[in-house]
């Protein structure tokens, strides 16, 4: 008779790779199901890297203990929920644990936070080795109250000081803006971080004061993605058209001052130097129709998504029409794209040129089906 293999004949180690792909809460119950796995379940390997994936912490002195005692060197909270408020982590108990912790992580990923615990992590001087650091939405510690301010600022260039950061991503709060006067030297304070590859900063807005020349010091960037995309100055693009190693460009919302028929923004140009681009995303950007030259440079792209500004978000933008998709040669541009695998072009228009009764706005997307490049126009209510 042959022999037959069971979960309980895998070696250690084999069990090991098997429980780091299992959530946080399936690892917790394999640790129930007898003394042996009981016994795995605490090697420290396992406990490198913990995703918390919503769980919460019920006893927070346990939990900084078995972290300390595992050397947990990344702690991830997201949840990949954003608008659940009662799920936000208490101040006091995470601050505590974070300070025990100081000496050994290296990760820290957050959902919602609240600005005390950042101001707390950069005012501490003592988070040397912090590697990554991601918050998803850094709100003000009375954004419930009724009678909240109406802007707190961040001084960015505080998180200057985190010199080991590879990753970095920070998103605003509306009720919250990056200050545009700091004694710490704002945003040119992060020309410092010179192993950052990845920096996401989408909520700076056009009442900040922009210093992005700072980016041609941050030569390692492989990703970044930037807000208020049109009310960038000129030399920030050229900033960004220098970073050679840049891989992924994602730029989001921004209205250009030309007239619709005569836009001559030179930042359209310039991306077009980034040509071993393999990702770009643009969202909520009115300059569409400039697009083709620049692309046509980018041999190596792999991903394009393109989000047109909705008429809605600008009373002064005229709509775009189905005429204006053909007229933006999108097949054209694809016959130069020979690597493009994904494709996302969505176009505002009004719903009657699909002959349909309301007088909604629509959007006619545009995707890849297979690896012949077949076109599929896809038409669909705007949420």
């Amino acid at each position: 008779m042959a022999h037959q293999t069971t979960i309980s004949s895998l070696p250690a180690y084999c069990l090991l790779h098997i429980f780091q792909t299992l959530p946080l809460r399936d690892v917790i119950n394999c640790g129930r199901v007898c003394k042996s796995w009981h016994k795995l379940i605490k090697t420290k390997q396992l406990w490198r890297h913990v995703t918390l994936n919503g769980m919460r912490i019920v006893d927070w002195k346990k939990a900084t203990q078995n972290f300390k005692k595992w050397k947990t060197k990344g702690l991830d909270f997201f949840d990949g929920n954003l608008a659940d408020f009662d799920r936000v982590l208490p101040t006091p108990q995470l601050c505590e644990l974070l300070k025990k912790l100081k000496d050994q992580l290296q990760y820290l990923r957050f959902g919602v936070l609240i600005t005390d615990v950042l101001d707390f992590i950069l005012s501490s001087n003592q988070f040397v080795g912090l590697e990554v650091l991601s918050v998803e939405l850094l709100m003000t510690a009375d954004y419930l109250s009724p009678h909240a301010s109406s802007v707190e600022y961040f001084d960015v260039g505080r998180l200057g000081k985190l010199h080991q950061l590879r990753v970095l991503r920070i998103n605003l709060d509306e009720c919250i803006s990056y200050s545009s006067f700091s004694f710490s030297g704002g945003l040119s304070a992060l020309s410092g971080l010179k192993q950052l590859r990845i920096l996401s900063l989408t909520s700076l807005k056009s009442n900040n004061t922009y210093e992005c020349g700072f980016l041609t010091n941050l030569t390692e960037l492989v990703e970044l993605q930037l807000g208020d995309a049109c009310a960038l100055p000129l030399e920030a693009y050229k900033s960004i058209s220098q970073l050679s190693h840049l891989r992924r460009l994602k730029l989001i919302s921004g209205v250009c001052k030309c007239s619709n028929t005569t836009c001559q923004c030179e930042w359209v140009d310039l991306i077009g130097k980034l040509t071993n681009l393999v990702e770009l995303d643009l969202e909520f950007i009115n300059t569409i129709h400039r697009l083709n030259g620049s692309l046509l440079k980018m041999k190596k792209l792999r991903m394009l998504k393109v989000l047109p500004l909705e008429q809605n978000f600008t009373p002064n933008l005229t709509a775009f029409s189905v005429q204006d998709a053909e007229e933006s040669n999108i097949p054209d541009v694809l016959d130069g794209l020979t690597w493009l695998k994904s494709l996302q072009w969505g176009v505002y228009c009004p719903l009657e040129a699909f002959d349909t009764q309301n007088g909604n706005s629509g959007r006619l997307n545009v995707d890849i089906k297979d690896n012949t490049g077949t076109l599929t126009a896809v038409k669909d209510k705007q949420r």
